[in-house]
């Protein structure tokens, strides 16, 4: 954390996100920044007001060419660091887990990829997360300190906004939106492993079902609807309709059939075998879906002729 926001915080704001060090330090440009304007406004005025008149003009003259080109490295700096973290802001990282947020007259709505709306923000730690906040008909704010994010949510406009936790842990969130409504709430980030049991514990299907069955209900709740199609067409990765129709050329080359023992490992370890024009950025469900949710989900593939 920068001294000079330890400072103006008490010590108490710690850096949890990828990229509160940076905000932190163009925080510090800003503060040193401003330090240096006034001592370059300050010593200026006393020599101006005090110093020798004529003999030291052109001494003058040279320490203030000084300053200014002083202060102009300043503004260079600050925007060069500030143009970096702005730039890591937007652009979301591939596979990032996408939770939709919004905010309603009871408070904070967050619902999760296998369709799960709750009040509270579960987070898992050093994972990116992607933010798509829906816009309402009233303007709010979504800041999280600890953070250093703050996104401004215009008047029915949506919004998309990233970050990564760092430290596990219960962190504030905030808004502006109302100061007479209760809207701020604790942020829940999971040590390692914790937020996939928790996600699983809240999206997993009932394993007693049919195979078929289980293994849509596991493609609709599992986060697949992101990346995979079931109709044929493209996203992330190859669409389900017709994978288990035909042969598979890899990015290595070689070549693979859609087995059960295939699908089980792309499941497991789904950068062993990447199926060529798609890039290898699929998490690994180890751990998350036992065998018999897995083959269930073979039998889904394979149904979808």
């Amino acid at each position: 954390m920068s001294a000079t926001l330890a400072f103006a915080t008490g010590g108490m704001l710690p850096q949890a996100s990828s990229f509160a060090a940076s905000v932190d330090q163009s925080f510090d440009l800003v503060t040193w920044f401003a330090v240096f304007l006034g001592v370059l406004v300050t010593g200026g005025l006393s020599l101006l007001l005090v110093g020798p008149r004529a003999p030291a003009a052109v001494q003058r003259r040279r320490l203030m060419q000084y300053g200014a080109l002083a202060a102009l490295l300043l503004v260079v700096g600050f925007f060069v660091q500030g143009a970096r973290v702005w730039a890591d802001m937007q652009v979301v990282p591939r596979g990032a887990f996408p939770i939709a947020v919004a905010l309603e007259d009871k408070g904070w709505s967050f619902t999760y990829p296998n369709g799960f709306v709750t009040g509270e923000l579960h987070l898992p730690i050093d994972r990116p997360v992607r933010f798509l906040f829906k816009g309402s008909e009233r303007a709010y704010s979504f800041a999280i300190p600890a953070f250093r994010m703050q996104v401004p949510v215009a008047l029915r406009e949506d919004r998309v906004a990233w970050v990564q936790p760092t430290l596990a842990g219960e962190f504030d969130l905030r808004t502006s939106i109302d100061p007479r409504a209760e809207t701020s709430i604790q942020v829940q980030v999971h040590a390692e492993g914790g937020f996939d049991k928790w996600y699983q514990d809240i999206s997993g299907p009932d394993l007693t079902l049919p195979p078929i069955e289980l293994g849509q209900k596991s493609y609709q709740m599992r986060g697949c609807t992101q990346c995979h199609t079931v109709d044929g067409s493209k996203l992330v990765g190859p669409s389900f309709k017709g994978f288990a129709t035909r042969i598979h050329k890899l990015t290595d080359g070689t070549t693979v059939e859609p087995t059960d023992e295939y699908i089980k490992e792309s499941v497991l370890d789904p950068q062993a075998k990447v199926v060529e024009g798609f890039e290898p950025v699929m998490p690994s469900f180890r751990g998350r879906l036992q065998d018999i949710e897995i083959a269930g989900l073979a039998a889904y593939i394979k149904s979808l002729q």
